[in-house]
């Protein structure tokens, strides 16, 4: 079956859930959902717009209560409890309704405007991340990006230039099956998404995006204190990873054999 395009020949759009994942951002959320909002959300009928809040205790949570009514098609996805970075996406992902997803995360670094460039691409692929074309994160945080995306595509076998990137289209029936996977990575989630995403058959393409410096303190996904456990296991999670993988991608493999039979 042919793909089908988020933008038609004759114009129409078709309707995209729009996801961020917040956790302690009451710096710059309500700047940042209303860009992704008037950006994305309001420019295509029939949209929703997927909040999901993790726990945050910094007046987050206050800030969301109060603009989310203001936007509508918007609902706050909430737990009683954190569950930490890699299950609320995996649950945020699959509360999305639209056949197309977008995902961004709310730091505000990524420009929400940047969605129609994914969504000139996304007609040939199943997944397309936007890699960051000038970044602007301190030097330390671009070389072991760097470093990471090397050592990645050696290991793995597969190039990108900003495998983890959290700006992101993709089509919610392709990606709904690995969601259901058991995924090992705590941090750098991303990475191992894109690749489960691969280890499936799927289609996935890198664009650039613009990328802005974060103006209030400190990545609260990945501090810097933080960054020298998920690389290391990251690394150390190289080789189970790439083991489930490739009985993914056989599984795959036999799977689409008795399909065309």
């Amino acid at each position: 079956m042919k793909a089908v395009p988020p933008v038609e020949e004759t114009g129409k759009i078709h309707p995209v859930s729009a996801l961020i994942l917040v956790y302690n951002e009451a710096e710059v959320i309500e700047e940042v959902a209303g860009g992704v909002y008037r950006e994305v959300v309001a420019k295509i009928p029939g949209s929703e717009f997927v909040i999901a809040e993790d726990g945050s205790t910094d007046g987050t949570k206050e800030i969301l209560a109060r603009i989310v009514p203001q936007m509508p098609g918007t609902r706050l996805v909430q737990g009683k409890e954190r569950k930490g970075y890699t299950q609320a996406y995996k649950d945020a992902l699959k509360a999305c309704r639209n056949e197309f997803i977008f995902h961004s995360d709310s730091s505000g670094k990524h420009d929400p405007k940047d969605f129609w460039t994914l969504a000139e691409k996304i007609g040939s692929y199943d997944m397309v991340i936007g890699y960051k074309s000038s970044r602007k994160d301190p030097r330390y945080r671009v070389v072991m990006s760097r470093v990471f995306n090397i050592l990645v595509s050696r290991y793995f076998g597969c190039r990108f230039k900003d495998i983890n990137s959290g700006f992101r289209l993709m089509r919610r029936k392709a990606i709904l099956p690995i969601l259901d996977e058991d995924w090992y990575m705590k941090h750098l989630i991303n990475f191992e998404f894109t690749l489960r995403v691969l280890a499936h058959g799927l289609r996935v393409d890198e664009v650039p995006v613009t990328h802005r410096p974060r103006t209030h303190g400190p990545s609260r996904g990945l501090p810097l204190k933080k960054i020298p456990e998920a690389i290391l296991m990251a690394l150390r999670t190289f080789p189970k990873l790439k083991r489930n993988l490739k009985a993914h991608a056989a599984a795959e493999c036999q799977s689409c054999a008795i399909r065309t039979r």
